[in-house]
This record gives C-alpha cells, sequence and structure tokens, in this order.
C-alpha cells in the first residue's frame, strides 16, 4: 500500500476527482497522461505497461517513439526524445497494469524529492481509480448481456420468427463481446451440404472459437466467434459465447427445429430457399478471400396472374410446383435457385472464367418456362422474363440483386419471355423516373398538365364525328413527357385517378361548347385500369357529364384490353353501370391482348378501336387480314370500328377498301389545343362529297357514333 503521508493531500484529492469524471478505462489513461503533465508542468506525460504505451500527451499527430519510451529507466533520468529535445524523465511504477508505469518528462528543471512522492501517489490513485473502473465496466457488461439475454428470452417466449431469433443471437453475442464478429453456422437438413449461415461471414473470422448448438441433445451446428485485433479470446468471452449458443439451442429446440427451420430459411411450397437464405449465401460467396465471379438472374413469371385468376390460387400453387422443378433442373451444380414468393424466383450463378454459362442459364430458364403445363388436367401457357446482374464493383448481395431486379423490369418492358442484363443506365433511368413521380405530384396544382384533341373523321365523308382527348404534361426542365412513360408513371404512383378525372371534366367541359356548333360531335377519353377499379368510378363520369350539362351519350369511355384481362369481374360491372347510364363503351387496342375476343358476346361495348400495329401495315397481309377480320366481327356483334395511327394515303386506302368508315391519325389530323379547334371542325364538317357508301351493320348499334340521343328521354332515367 502507498504512503501518502508525505504527499498534499489535497492534490492527489484533485487527481482523483479528475479520473473519476471517466467512463472507461481507456478514457481514464487518456486523462493520467494529462494530468501528470500538467501537474509536472511537462512536456511529456505516459502511461505505459508491457503491452507498450497505452497513453501518451506531448506529441501531437506524430506517431510515438514506442520502442525509445518503453526503453527509459525507472526513476529519474535524462533522455532526449525526438521531436522535443533532452527530457528529465520520472516514473513510478503502477500496479493497475502488467509492468505498469506513469512517466513525466519536462525539458527544463530536474525533479525534486516531493515531485517523486507526488508521482508515486498518483500511481497509486491510478491503481484505485482503475481497479474501481474495471469494475463499474464487468458491471455494466454483465447489465448489457443480461438485458440481450433477456429479449432473446422474450423473443423465444412470444415465438417470434426463428430466423429473426437467430440473428439477435449473433447481434447480441458480438455486441457484448466488443464487437468480435459472430457466425452462427446450422446444419440444413434439406441441403446437408450447403450450412445455413447467420452473422457475420465464417471466412473472415480469425482464430475463431467454436460452441456448438444443439438441438434436442443433437448438435446441429456451432456459433462461433473471432479475434477482433488478434488477440485470442479469453475464458470470460468463451462463456459468453456458450451463454447465446444455449439461446439459440433453446430456440431451436422451442421451434420445432428441422421443420421450423424449413419454414424459416425455405419457401413453403417449393421447398427452395426463401430471400433471407438466398441473400445470407450471396452475401458469403461475395465476401471470400478469393472470390469466384458471379452472377444474379432474376426471373418473373409471365401471365401467371391469369392463371390464378381463371383456375384459382390451388392451381397457382400447382404450377409454382411445376416451375421450381423445371428452374432446379435447367441449372448446373453452382447455381442456387430460390422463390422469393408470388410468382418470382432467383438464382446465384458462379461462372469462373465463363461470362457466356451464365447467359446459357437464363435461356434454359426461359426455355424451359415456356412448354406447356398441365395443371388439373388443363394445358397451361406462361413464360419466363430474366433480369441478370454481375458482380463487381464493390457492390454488396442487396444491390446486385436489386440490379438483377431493375435488369428484368427492362425486359418485361420490352414484351417479356426474354433476358435482359443490367448497365448502369437502368439505375439512371429508374433514377429519372422516381423523379419524374416526384415532379407529376404537384403537376397538376402548377398547370403543367393540358388536353389535347384529336378528331374521329367519317372516312367516307371526310366529316370529323368524335374527338379523342390526350393529356399531356409539359414539365418545366425536360419539355413534353412522352404519353409512353408519363401514363406508367401515373399509374404506379396512384395519380392517374385524380389526373383521369380532371382530363374528364376538361374533356366534358370543351365538348359541351364545341356541341352549341356541331350538335352530334361526341368527346372520347380514356380510363386506365386503376381508374375502373376505384369505387364509385361510374359514378363519377356521370356526375362529370351532368355538371358540362352534356348527354350521356355523347361520351365515349374508352377502355384496353390490358385493363380487361388484368380485372375482368370488375371491369365489366363497372362497365355496366356507364352502359345503364347511357354512356358509350370502346374497346381500344384491339387485336393486342390476349383474351378479349372470347369476352366480346358479354361485354358492354359499342365500338372496337383497331390498334395501330395493324393500322400501319407492318404486319403485312397477316395485318391487313386481321383488320378485315375486326371489321367483320365488329358487323357481328354490332359494333362499329375505328382504325387508329392512320399515317399516309396508302394505309387510308386500305382501310377504305377493307370496309373501314371510321379512323384517325397524324393523316388525317394531328392533336390539337382546345383553343380554335372548333373553328377547324366547322371547316371540316362542311358537306363534303361522299366518297363510298356506308355498308349496312349486322344488327343494330348499342351505341357509337352513329346513334342519335334523346336528351329528354335521358333526363328522365331514374338516378341519372
Amino acid at each position: 500500500m502507498t504512503d501518502f503521508s508525505a504527499v498534499s493531500p489535497q492534490r492527489l484529492v484533485v487527481f482523483l476527482t479528475e479520473l473519476g469524471r471517466c467512463a472507461t478505462s481507456a478514457e481514464l489513461v487518456r486523462q493520467a497522461a494529462e494530468l501528470v503533465a500538467e501537474e509536472f508542468d511537462a512536456e511529456v506525460g505516459l502511461v505505459m505497461s508491457s503491452d507498450g504505451v497505452l497513453a501518451g500527451v506531448g506529441f501531437g499527430s506524430a506517431d510515438l517513439p514506442t520502442d525509445l519510451l518503453q526503453s527509459i529507466p525507472s526513476g529519474v533520468a535524462l533522455v532526449s526524445i525526438p521531436g522535443i529535445g533532452r527530457c528529465h524523465t520520472m516514473t513510478a511504477a503502477c500496479a493497475a497494469f502488467p509492468s505498469g508505469r506513469i512517466v513525466a518528462g519536462r525539458v527544463s528543471a530536474r525533479y525534486t524529492s516531493s515531485d517523486r512522492d507526488l508521482l508515486l501517489g498518483m500511481a497509486g490513485v491510478l491503481d484505485l481509480a482503475t481497479r474501481s473502473i474495471r469494475a463499474l465496466e464487468r458491471e455494466r457488461a454483465r447489465h448489457r448481456a443480461l438485458e440481450i439475454l433477456l429479449a432473446l428470452q422474450r423473443s423465444i417466449s412470444h415465438r417470434a420468427p426463428l430466423a429473426k431469433i437467430l440473428a439477435s443471437v449473433t447481434e447480441g453475442a458480438s455486441s457484448v463481446m466488443r464487437g468480435c464478429p459472430v457466425a452462427l453456422v446450422l446444419d440444413d437438413a434439406l441441403d446437408p451440404t450447403r450450412p445455413v449461415h447467420v452473422g457475420a461471414a465464417v471466412e473472415t473470422l480469425v482464430d475463431p472459437v467454436s460452441i456448438p448448438v444443439h438441438v434436442q441433445g443433437v448438435t446441429a451446428g456451432h456459433l462461433l466467434a473471432g479475434s477482433q485485433d488478434g488477440t485470442p479470446l479469453g475464458e470470460e468471452d468463451r462463456a459468453l459465447l456458450s451463454t447465446f449458443a444455449e439461446h439459440a439451442s433453446l430456440a431451436l429446440t422451442d421451434a420445432r427445429t428441422v421443420e421450423a427451420m424449413k419454414e424459416a430459411f425455405h419457401d413453403p411450397l417449393t421447398g427452395l430457399p426463401n430471400r433471407p437464405l438466398f441473400l445470407d449465401r450471396l452475401k458469403a460467396a461475395l465476401d471470400k478471400r478469393d472470390p469466384n465471379p458471379l452472377a444474379v438472374l432474376f426471373v418473373d413469371l409471365d401471365r401467371f396472374k391469369d392463371v390464378n385468376d381463371t383456375m384459382g390460387h390451388a392451381a397457382g400453387d400447382e404450377l409454382l410446383l411445376q416451375v421450381a422443378e423445371r428452374i432446379r433442373a435447367t441449372t448446373r451444380t453452382e447455381s442456387s435457385a430460390a422463390r422469393f414468393g408470388g410468382d418470382e424466383f432467383a438464382l446465384v450463378v458462379e461462372y469462373g472464367s465463363e461470362p457466356g454459362i451464365v447467359l446459357q442459364v437464363a435461356e434454359r430458364v426461359i426455355a424451359a418456362v415456356a412448354k406447356p403445363f398441365t395443371v388439373r388436367g388443363k394445358t397451361v401457357l406462361i413464360g419466363a422474363t430474366v433480369g441478370i446482374a454481375f458482380s463487381g464493383h464493390g457492390r454488396d448481395a442487396s444491390e446486385l440483386l436489386a440490379d438483377a431486379d431493375l435488369a428484368m423490369y427492362r425486359a418485361k418492358r420490352a414484351g417479356g419471355g426474354r433476358s435482359a442484363t443490367f448497365e448502369s443506365k437502368m439505375r439512371d433511368e429508374l433514377t429519372s423516373r422516381l423523379g419524374l413521380a416526384s415532379d407529376l405530384t404537384g403537376a397538376l396544382s402548377r398547370d403543367e398538365l393540358s388536353v389535347e384533341f384529336q378528331p374521329i373523321f367519317d372516312l367516307t365523308t371526310g366529316r370529323p364525328i368524335a374527338v379523342e382527348a390526350l393529356l399531356r404534361w409539359h414539365h418545366p426542365v425536360r419539355g413534353i413527357v412522352a404519353p409512353s412513360e408519363l401514363i406508367p408513371i401515373a399509374e404506379s404512383t396512384g395519380l392517374i385517378v385524380p389526373v383521369g378525372r380532371w382530363v374528364l371534366e376538361q374533356a366534358c367541359h370543351w365538348a359541351s361548347r364545341w356541341r352549341e356548333s356541331l350538335p352530334d360531335l361526341k368527346v372520347s377519353v380514356n380510363a386506365s385500369v386503376h381508374q375502373l377499379r376505384e369505387p364509385g368510378f361510374a359514378e363519377d363520369v356521370v356526375a362529370a357529364i351532368t355538371r358540362a350539362g352534356l348527354p350521356p351519350l355523347a361520351l365515349i369511355m374508352e377502355v384496353t384490353e390490358s385493363a380487361l384481362i388484368a380485372d375482368h369481374d370488375g371491369t365489366i360491372e363497372t362497365l355496366e353501370k356507364l352502359e345503364k347510364a347511357g354512356i358509350t363503351i370502346a374497346l381500344d387496342d384491339f387485336g393486342t391482348g390476349y383474351s378479349a375476343l372470347s369476352y366480346l358476346h358479354k361485354l358492354p361495348l359499342d365500338i372496337l378501336k383497331i390498334d395501330r400495329s395493324f393500322v400501319s401495315g407492318g404486319q403485312g397481309e397477316q395485318g391487313d387480314q386481321l383488320v378485315r377480320t375486326i371489321i367483320d366481327l365488329g358487323k357481328v356483334y354490332g359494333l362499329e370500328v375505328v382504325a387508329e395511327g392512320i399515317e399516309d394515303e396508302a394505309q387510308l386506302q386500305r382501310l377504305i377498301q377493307a370496309g373501314c368508315t371510321l379512323g384517325q391519325g397524324y393523316f388525317l389530323s394531328r392533336p390539337a389545343i382546345p383553343e380554335g379547334l372548333i373553328e377547324k371542325l366547322e371547316h371540316l364538317d362542311q358537306g363534303h362529297e361522299v366518297l363510298t357508301e356506308l355498308e349496312s351493320h349486322v344488327g343494330q348499334p348499342r351505341g357509337g357514333f352513329g346513334s342519335t340521343i334523346d336528351e329528354a328521354a335521358w333526363e328522365e332515367r331514374p338516378g341519372y
């Protein structure tokens, strides 16, 4: 025990008080070194042990001359220190550390005997303070460990998801072991050659300590902890790791072992790894010290929703099982497949020095899924679209998967049934779309949106009989945003509903004004599938024409084949409400869908609009034949037929020869702003010579361009 009787008690009390403000051992030794230098007006203050210099002041940002400082002799001496010069040094042993010492070094006066007594007293005080703070740190660590373990016990008793509990085991153990990396490696009963990893990558652990994890007494894996700084883990750390391993064992046993592991890390339907396990394996592959080049394939099924909607979810599950088997069969041994839920799958492919392998795997998957399936005795045809992202550029597992997902959407927009490889410009395009989506939010209030109108003509007379309302966006920076970009953004953000409502109001307003001069003119407005799904949509349409003073048969609502396919039952219900209100219904882009033909006799339709891809002539004789077929269908079902996208004289003549009497397109008239449009329409309406006689329709039309309007009769209908 140090004798403090020869030392000023007040100076030691101040020293002890300052040290008492420290919260950690590291902070304590730094403060001690600073106080030693300050107390003796010294240029250098040190706290050292056999491991080296624990803390030192007086050297600024320069590296400490550790070897020189360790060689300072005990007692007092004269030492030359680089950057400081010849210093009088004074040393006192400190029992707080192995071979511990505190040192003061100053250039000016030598030390006196009272200085040496004071330094000895300070060494004793540092020993007391160190023992106290170490006790507090141990207590804090125990409390922290206890809190984490209690939280784990609560998670286990509340039956939290097993994957979440096991992740908490590795994170909690690492936390109480001063950040040492911890990994949990569990045997996978479904794939013994590929264990399940949770936490840090095993390859990164240095001198790991391994504690077995048990399920009902049988070893099911190991909890491993690696050294953080190269120092082997001590007995206290081993004891902590054992405690966390026991909790992992308890969680696994309580979760009914193998079955729970399957549910936690595998898709319950197909048995394939799920997203967490896929990402874990991908991360492990990327974290290897010498990782092999690899690629991620993101697979999305085409037309799977049609099967689910028409045959039921049980049939959809049966189809997914068959898809999973085909994907398994097409991949090589270095490929790992997973299902993310719904109709999304993923694969990771290590390709060594042959990147072409990745494209081959993608093509095999696409070809395998394109073959017919038999589900509940029926033949089912679907497809697959694949996005590919190659590793590199420091991307982590989540980023690589996101890039593959983005490439898949690019392939989807190109028509599906194909693959696309990620390029950085895809992310730029996504950023641009997100920016446009944000800008669109306030576009309506900033008066950036407008409506243009394109006339629809009677091809036999050249007279305009209707106008189609077309949404336009004048972006303040990008200028005109193409409708092909605008409409998908509006639909994906949900803005299509308020924007569509505004377009309808504008169309009804202008049509009401124009009908003062052209009383038979009609206006056509497009309706998105998202609008048709909106509760009360039909009632909103009726309210809009009522406010504008427009008779119901003066409004044409256009819906697409894709809307019918996406939500057949809901769409029919909405269309029937519109028909009951007296509103004309047109089926847009006819000929491009998969199943609308079978619905023609069920739907309350008045008009078919032939898609511009068939009008352009790009389909050749086959396209011309399809146009004639659609016209004949119109006659059979009592529907009028409109050709879209007429761009030259040759197209116009082919359509007239095929018997088409209605059309629109740039060759006839480009879309125009509403102001001044009536003068152009009046001019075109001036009695042109009839080119051909109108062919009679089979049956009477239910509505359409040629229908007359009895406004009084409609006003008397109840509820409208």
